[in-house]
């Protein structure tokens, strides 16, 4: 089904506040106001925000495709690109929100778009940005001269790229790995550290795996360190998935679990799934070619970047994923959640992390509960937890400055 016909239907929806920082109103809305997208629209373990929303390449599993404020950005040549903000309002965005710390997080680039649609504008952002921050620029195009000499002599810089493996029986991205390896080769050969340059592996599965094995002896071969592997999710938010088309095109393979995202999610119907036989073989090629390989980019960032990290994730510790997270006086947590704004009754220390209990009428988000576990390198759960938060969190967002400023208008949208 098209757009256009999802649009008659009713899927003009906003389920959510961190749906309209990601896209803004959807074409078709019928309020008064046409709210633009957060130059910044989520914290968890990075924060994800773009100076330009689109891709002109048009990935069929992008997940984008799947969002009904977004599904127009994507593919749709340069008339699908859409200006959020300049490079001087997104710095701005970042100083002024509080759930921001210059040294402790990373910002990633191009979250909603790709790092090839707004070269100059991510050169300008880092020219700006005065702060030690890591900025991870996600680049799936290959990596060619313009961005080497914009971004290269930037310490700060990480050269991000998606590589999807792709086979007779995988197929629906226009890039293709030779060219996307050919690349990383250029920025390597210029003298960029293997250390800046992160890729990830996937979306994998039974019917590419055996060509993303080459890939990693290829990577192994140019002589890079790490990589991250994730599996396939599909979602929903006012978009239904081309399921048929997913299946011809080899990233449905039949053997996964479609209905295997965790709870409290409104927007995955599958997430990162991936088989154990798909998982061994990526594990055994990375052991058997000297790569050291992570399923989670909490480690990634952690073990690579020497970041720091939250232990908890959806409001559970992910000690098992992570390794054990850190002691911490609960005082410390109380007082930094006190000037976030909230009102905690108590912190006691459980198995499985530090579990805050807010009064009732307050609520700590997955943005929220990542800040602080990050701040204190440990686990920290809340009794009122939501992932996303809706669009009544954001006044508390927007009262506290967690997220500020908040777009034009944001206050007069209704769910």
């Amino acid at each position: 089904m098209s757009f256009e016909d999802f649009s008659a239907a009713g899927a003009t929806d906003i389920v959510n506040g961190e749906h309209l920082l990601l896209g803004g109103t959807p074409p078709g809305w019928k309020g008064e106001y046409q709210v633009c997208p957060a130059p910044f629209y989520k914290r968890r373990y990075t924060w994800d925000g773009d100076l330009i929303m689109g891709c002109t390449i048009g990935c069929d599993f992008c997940y984008y495709r799947w969002i009904n404020n977004s599904v127009d950005t994507i593919g749709k040549g340069k008339r699908g690109l859409r200006k959020i903000a300049t490079p001087r309002r997104a710095v701005q965005f970042l100083e002024q929100s509080k759930l921001f710390k210059a040294g402790r997080d990373i910002i990633m680039l191009a979250a909603r778009s790709d790092g090839s649609m707004q070269v100059q504008e991510i050169t300008e952002f880092l020219r700006i940005f005065p702060h030690e921050s890591p900025v991870f620029i996600l680049h799936r195009a290959p990596f060619g001269e313009r961005q080497l000499e914009s971004w290269g002599g930037d310490s700060r810089a990480v050269f991000c790229t998606t590589i999807t493996p792709d086979s007779p029986e995988f197929r629906g991205s226009p890039v293709k790995p030779p060219q996307q390896i050919a690349g990383l080769k250029r920025l390597i050969e210029a003298g960029i550290s293997a250390r800046r340059i992160s890729v990830m592996l996937g979306p994998l599965n039974s019917n590419n795996v055996a060509e993303g094995v080459k890939t990693i002896e290829e990577l192994a071969e140019m002589d890079m360190k790490f990589l991250t592997y994730r599996g396939c999710s599909v979602g929903n938010l006012g978009i239904a998935p081309e399921n048929d088309k997913l299946r011809e095109t080899g990233f449905l393979d039949g053997g996964q679990d479609e209905k295997s995202s965790p709870s409290g999610h409104q927007y995955y119907k599958m997430k990162n799934w991936l088989s154990a036989e798909v998982e061994e073989a990526v594990l055994r090629a990375a052991s058997d070619n000297g790569l050291r390989v992570h399923r989670h980019t909490g480690t990634l960032y952690r073990d690579e970047f020497g970041m720091p990290i939250a232990y908890n994730r959806n409001n559970r510790s992910r000690s098992g994923e992570l390794g054990q997270w850190g002691k911490v006086n609960p005082d410390r947590i109380e007082k930094y959640l006190i000037w976030l704004g909230y009102h905690p009754r108590s912190i006691r220390e459980t198995e499985e992390g530090y579990l805050v209990e807010l009064p009732p009428n307050e609520v700590a988000t997955e943005d929220v509960a990542m800040t602080v576990g990050c701040e204190f390198r440990t686990s920290v759960l809340f009794n009122n937890h939501r992932i996303a938060p809706t669009l009544g969190d954001l006044k508390f967002y927007a009262k506290n400055h967690l997220f500020w400023p908040l777009p034009k208008g944001w206050e007069t949208i209704k769910g």
